[in-house]
């Protein structure tokens, strides 16, 4: 937070009372609409205090557009967006949230295209081709130890070293993690990702609702294990908990895109914003809040540790079978 706090004051500092941030090729063709608009409606499931700093910013660039945030879990925010829908009242303009929500509103009709110049910065696999989303931020899912009760020579090192009989019953997994386990299943091939889901189960995890309870506990030595956070787990290491990653082949990447409505009441605002938060300005914003990004013009340490594999967004095209085979094998 306070890196973030840093980041964001040296930017504010560079701030002339209109001039800012370097304007991408075509935001001078939306600047007149835009102004005309006023406004410019985000919902996000983005933590508060990080989709706020983004907002100001924005705000000093464009002063005469005003941000205004609706901020929900990612699982509201889309119940929100379809009773609206169905109400008949299209309100939002612009979208951050997690990639499975997206890609509901995608089948429903409900996001636009806008191919922003700073797309071409993104990772290929960070991205829509048609233009439909963008990430913004994403949460690469690892395994920590707890480095008092677990030697560095003992941390696994594949998969399968987690099906040991030394970690039965010593191992924390949040509560229906669907797009990390159809993830994993699809990294490690059909039948060895079967046989690893299968033998994680008769290992009798124990669930918990939220990735950054699974730390704590770790931290707590409640439990040797677990599947959390690397950002949260790089805060905790800084206030010297004891945790350490993992040395896994790979990550799950959950995405968080960007995404225009489809009838965004303030189109052009919308899509200001959008050119603006891919930026690598605000790119390089994001990073200082601790987050992983997309683009490959900003250098990420944890990005050459391991392999990052993406929870692609169209999992939720076949979630039934998904949750199906999820409870199969675990809870």
């Amino acid at each position: 937070m306070k890196l973030a706090l840093q980041i964001l004051a040296i930017l504010l500092a560079s701030l002339p009372a209109v001039n800012g941030f370097a304007a991408v090729p075509h935001d001078q063709d939306l600047v007149a609409n835009a102004k005309k608009e006023k406004a410019v409606n985000l919902y996000t499931s983005m933590e508060a205090r990080e989709s706020r700093q983004i907002a100001d910013v924005f705000q000093q660039r464009y002063p005469f557009l005003t941000v205004d945030i609706t901020r929900i879990s990612s699982n509201r925010l889309l119940q929100r967006i379809l009773t609206e829908q169905r109400a008949g009242r299209g309100i939002f303009d612009v979208i951050i949230t997690s990639g499975l929500e997206v890609r509901y509103l995608i089948k429903s009709g409900l996001v636009g295209s806008y191919i922003s110049s700073e797309a071409k910065a993104f990772f290929a696999d960070s991205k829509d081709p048609q233009g439909l989303w963008v990430d913004v931020y994403s949460s690469l899912r690892v395994f920590a130890y707890n480095s008092k009760i677990v030697s560095r020579e003992d941390a696994p090192r594949q998969y399968e070293d987690l099906l040991a009989p030394k970690w039965r019953s010593m191992i924390g997994l949040p509560s229906k993690e669907y797009g990390w386990f159809a993830t994993v299943m699809r990294a490690l091939g059909r039948e060895g990702g079967r046989k690893f889901m299968e033998g994680l189960g008769r290992q009798q995890p124990h669930y918990r609702p939220s990735h950054v309870l699974i730390l704590q506990l770790v931290a707590a030595g409640e439990f040797n294990m677990g599947l959390v956070y690397q950002h949260q787990l790089e805060r905790y290491k800084k206030l010297a908990a004891p945790v350490e990653l993992a040395p896994l082949p790979f990550a799950t990447k959950n995405i968080h895109p960007i995404a225009v409505a489809a009838t965004a009441p303030h189109a052009s605002a919308a899509r200001l914003f959008i050119n603006f938060v891919l930026s690598k300005d605000t790119q390089t914003l994001i990073r200082g809040f601790g987050r992983t990004v997309s683009r490959t013009d900003i250098a990420q340490d944890e990005i050459g540790k391991f392999k990052v594999v993406v929870e692609e967004i169209e999992l939720a095209d076949r979630m039934n079978e998904i949750t199906a085979d999820y409870d199969k094998y675990l809870q």
